[in-house]
């Protein structure tokens, strides 16, 4: 993916393929956004691509 196509995910509608409605990966972001949690994503041009979700732990205390 390219680096415009990267800063793009996320975005409403916005997809890589044909079919793609591009709510799926928006839905992700917010998700994780939600709970303080990143997605980091690295792609090499033709290559590939890799997505790292980060998800921060709660401590059982924070449970009601």
């Amino acid at each position: 993916m390219s680096r415009e196509e990267i800063n793009r995910l996320g975005t409403p509608f916005y997809s890589t393929r044909g079919k793609g409605t591009g709510l799926g990966m928006m839905v992700t972001y917010r998700t994780i956004q939600n709970i303080h949690g990143r997605i980091d994503v690295t792609s090499e041009l033709g290559k590939g691509t890799c997505f790292s979700i980060l998800i921060p732990s709660i401590h059982a205390g924070a449970y009601h």
